[in-house]
């Protein structure tokens, strides 16, 4: 049999009790959501998993995410007078609730998707929906009775109308009010100094 020179570490409650999620953007937003908290609301319709805060559990993927961010808000006229840099923002979120200080990912109602293959007929009829839908036909997707899901997790699509997906990319996106209370709610703490829950960096080529 052979040896494992460099075996992984014990499973541990440190490790499993939370997740690692990045964002990228500008600090431009990053100064407004933690002035405001994070809207899902005030995301773009026609996005793989349908209006949203779209985050990451891969650091490298953010940082591109908020390259392509400073690229296009750069070639807006408008903004030639202002001034903005790429930032990459970390959340640690807990998957199970903390009694008495935060709420986890398993009281979210959750949609997840494994794989993005061309064949995946689950993945791609509800990309494509949410891709060519308006806010009104979101809401008519035989979605949870309360409204669209909270959270939804899944490959990104590179190309959707061919069925091509990124890889070694993901998504994991917040789409209601109680998704982003998770995440507003990691601001908090952090900035009332109780944990290192959320942080932020510059992003430099």
């Amino acid at each position: 049999m052979p040896s494992i020179l460099n075996p992984a570490p014990p499973w541990s409650l440190e490790r499993s009790a939370s997740v690692i999620l990045w964002h990228g953007c500008l600090e431009l937003d990053r100064a407004d959501i933690e002035a405001n908290g994070i809207d899902p609301t005030r995301g773009r319709v026609d996005t793989d998993f349908g209006r949203g805060f779209y985050t990451t559990t891969v650091e490298r993927q953010a940082r591109q995410w908020a390259w392509q961010r400073f690229f296009l808000w750069r070639a807006n006229a408008a903004n030639a007078n202002h001034q903005t840099q790429p930032v990459v923002l970390r959340f640690r979120v807990p998957r199970y609730g903390q009694k008495g200080r935060i709420r986890g990912l398993d009281r979210l109602f959750s949609l997840h998707f494994i794989l993005g293959r061309n064949e995946n007929e689950d993945y791609w009829s509800f990309v494509q929906h949410c891709r060519q839908s308006t806010p009104l036909a979101i809401r008519n997707h035989g979605r949870p009775p309360a409204g669209w899901y909270d959270l939804v997790t899944g490959p990104v699509s590179a190309f959707w109308q061919q069925r091509v997906a990124m890889q070694d990319a993901d998504q994991v996106s917040f789409h209601t009010s109680a998704g982003a209370a998770i995440l507003n709610k990691l601001i908090k703490n952090s900035r009332n100094g109780e944990a290192d829950d959320y942080s932020w960096a510059r992003v430099y080529l």
